[in-house]
């Protein structure tokens, strides 16, 4: 950290240095995140994006997508999961409703664990993240080593970028939300700015859910609260930040059926069909944080911020799986017992700085990142197998015993990284220059051999043009992502005990971003190369060993990426998105599957919405219509998922009552109540859909 702290205060002189040279500079400005958004509501149209600071989405050479809180409202959205499940590029790994929420982003996965909050990883809660602490939700899609750092846990297909509430508006709200079969939750959200220059905010939020839902017989209970409070002027902000959650689940979780030994893929069962009605399972989250920043000079500010989380979680989280053994819908399934405490501590301190080079503008960041993870796990899951069936589902299976737990990570991820942000031409030619160093220091008191330690630098490079003013703006990057090499953990094989280097992902992407009126256009076109280690089986043992595992597989994504929003009339709002994925393994010891598609991955993808505003003031409908093309089970594309569409509709009245602000919504969630596979979880493992829902919802804003 003295090495940082020197490193800045040299930059620190530098700028201060041409700040007298030149009387014409540009201005770094501290302010509240901005709130503006497309013509649908749900899309801001900036973006916070850690070390480039909040930037245009037009004005980044990225595919960024931003959604407001008001698509969180208007999606009954429990979880990020909820909000991110319409984007076609992005698939959900793990079952809607489940505990842990994973995705898979242009054709990588992107874990639970690897989200990034107020702008450090770890300080998220664990397994799923509940909206009703957050302000916004943030994807950058591919990898991109340069704005967010190396992923803990590996992640590699984009960043999720999330922001807890703050005091940006003045607001006194409460809500009331109702699903089919019983669940219930409520809330209230309080803003207030004071002070002479309203300098002073503060925002309290708080929820409660509890009922059944998403399965027949699953018990929900969910409790979050969030605290934000800050003082901004014209140079100075400082933010403190604080969360609790808390997830209590009994009698039931979506399942993951898996058809690798039967080798067939049956037809999909009811999606509120209870395998395990015996589960219980439980996690909580506490986070605190302070960051802030400060004007040095008009062309130079200091950023810096510092949190600590602590995530638990025991039960039965994510083994809810099946393995069909017949035609029938016979099947063996399990329960499992495991437990998680950990303890998240992150810190970042920067400079930003602005100066020209003549008629060039230059805005420089200079950063350090740290995060330290401290992590006791189950090495062992507890285990319960009993009989099933895919289509009448036994009441069979108890929970096991509680497992024991020891220290398993005791990891430090320290990086500095430094971007150049250039415009030139009244900024119709703009260049994003930056790289990032990554130190990563794992150990595993538990098992010496997965020890690591390595570094790597991942640069970055883009450039954004605007050759007919500000409505559109053409771009192209090369971004790198990093993930942590892997240990081989395996006595009969040739490299037992061996940590490989870090694996550097590498992204090219082509876009172009129009904007007029109420229009929004984007188009993107990329190319993902990601390494990997495979595993080579030997014919007959060599010396004792029956494989070697080595890094030199590789898999390959393409693809092409649309989406667009307006007005068609004033009335009339419509939006929609397409993206074309071809994943494949390109490098592999086994011959069968290079070339094959990688599994969970649908070539094509869709979505279509439109919003009607009726005669009726305050009153409006809507409509939106997914398709998801076929995909494959497992890497060999011996079993394959068939396609489907999902069809949501909803309305929504704002009227004033008394004098108070009030919107009803009302949603029906797969409206024809379609039976379907919805992705894949892991090789041979498909999620189960969920079925119709019906949702009802109440805002009063005092």
């Amino acid at each position: 950290m003295k090495r940082t702290i020197l490193f800045l205060s040299v930059a620190a002189a530098s700028f201060h240095s041409m700040a007298d040279e030149s009387t014409v500079l540009p201005t770094i400005v501290v302010k509240a995140d901005s709130q503006e958004t497309d013509v649908t509501g749900k899309l801001k149209k900036k973006a916070t994006l850690n070390i480039l600071g909040e930037k245009d989405v037009l004005d980044t050479p990225f595919t960024i997508r931003n959604y407001s809180d008001q698509a969180i409202q208007d999606a009954h959205a429990h979880t990020i999961m909820d909000v991110l499940k319409i984007d076609p590029s992005i698939r959900t790994t793990t079952n809607s409703g489940h505990l842990n929420e994973n995705f898979n982003i242009r054709g990588f996965n992107v874990n639970w664990d690897d989200l990034n909050l107020n702008g450090a990883y770890g300080m998220a809660p664990s397994g799923r993240v509940s909206t009703d602490i957050l302000s916004s939700v943030t994807i950058l899609k591919g990898p991109n080593a340069l704005v967010a750092g190396m992923a803990p846990g590996g992640s590699v297909g984009g960043v999720i970028v999330a922001n807890t509430k703050r005091a940006d508006k003045e607001l006194t709200r409460v809500t009331a939300n109702f699903e089919e079969e019983g669940f219930y939750k409520s809330g209230f959200d309080v803003a207030r700015r004071f002070g002479q220059d309203q300098e002073f905010g503060a925002r309290l939020s708080a929820n409660y859910g509890q009922g059944e839902h998403v399965v027949d017989g699953l018990e929900d209970e969910t409790v979050s609260a969030v605290l934000g409070l800050d003082w901004t002027t014209d140079k100075a902000k400082i933010n403190f930040d604080a969360y609790t959650t808390k997830d209590d689940r009994n009698g039931g979780s979506p399942a993951m059926v898996s058809f690798a030994t039967l080798g067939k893929v049956l037809d999909a069962p009811d999606g509120r069909s209870n395998y395990l009605p015996n589960l219980w399972g439980k996690q909580s989250a506490n986070y605190i944080g302070l960051s802030g920043e400060y004007k040095l000079l008009d062309n130079l500010k200091v950023i810096a911020g510092v949190g600590t989380a602590e995530q638990k979680y025991q039960g039965h989280l994510f083994g809810t799986r099946l393995v069909v053994t017949d035609e029938a819908g016979n099947a063996n399934s399990q329960y499992y017992h495991v437990k998680m405490n950990q303890r998240n501590t992150a810190a970042n301190l920067g400079l930003e700085g602005a100066f020209n080079t003549g008629s060039i503008k230059h805005v420089v960041g200079l950063r350090a990142d740290y995060l330290h993870r401290d992590t006791d796990m189950h090495s062992k899951a507890g285990e319960t197998k009993f009989l099933t069936n895919l289509y009448n589902p036994s009441n069979l299976g108890s929970m096991p015993a509680v497992p024991a737990i020891s220290q398993t990570a005791d990891n430090d991820y320290i990086s500095y990284s430094i971007t150049d942000q250039i415009s030139i031409l009244d900024e119709k030619l703009q260049f994003i220059l930056g790289a990032r160093y990554q130190d990563i220091d794992v150990k595993n008191p538990t098992n010496l051999k997965n020890n690591y330690s390595e570094d790597k630098v991942s640069p970055s490079i883009g450039v954004v043009v605007k050759p007919w003013g500000e409505d559109v703006s053409l771009y192209a990057s090369y971004v790198e992502g990093l993930s942590q090499g892997s240990t081989v953990n395996e006595p009969k094989d040739v490299n037992n005990g061996t940590t490989f280097a870090p694996f550097q992902t590498k992204q090219y992407e082509l876009g172009a971003k129009y904007q007029h009126g109420s229009w929004l256009h984007t188009i993107a076109v990329y190319q993902i190369e990601k390494p990997s280690t495979i595993v080579e089986t030997f014919a007959a043992p060599l010396n004792g060993y029956t494989q070697i595992t080595t890094d030199g597989g590789e898999t390959k994504s393409k693809g092409i990426e649309y989406g667009f929003s307006g007005n068609v009339t004033d009335d009339v709002i419509v939006w929609g998105n397409l993206a074309y994925i071809d994943v494949e393994y390109t490098k592999n010891t086994n011959a069968q599957i290079i070339g094959n598609t990688v599994e969970g991955q649908p070539e094509f993808t869709a979505g279509l919405g439109i919003e009607y505003k009726l005669p009726v003031e305050g009153l409006s409908v809507n409509a939106r219509g997914n398709y998801v093309d076929s995909q494959y089970l497992n890497n060999t594309n011996s079993l394959e998922l068939p396609a489907y569409t999902l069809l949501d509709i909803g309305t929504k009245y704002t009227t004033n009552l008394g004098g108070v602000d009030t919107t009803f919504r009302a949603n029906v969630d797969n409206v024809t109540d379609e039976k379907y596979w919805a992705g894949v979880f892991n090789s041979g493992f498909a999620t189960l859909g969920t079925g119709r829902t019906y949702k009802l919802g109440v805002t009063f804003d005092f």
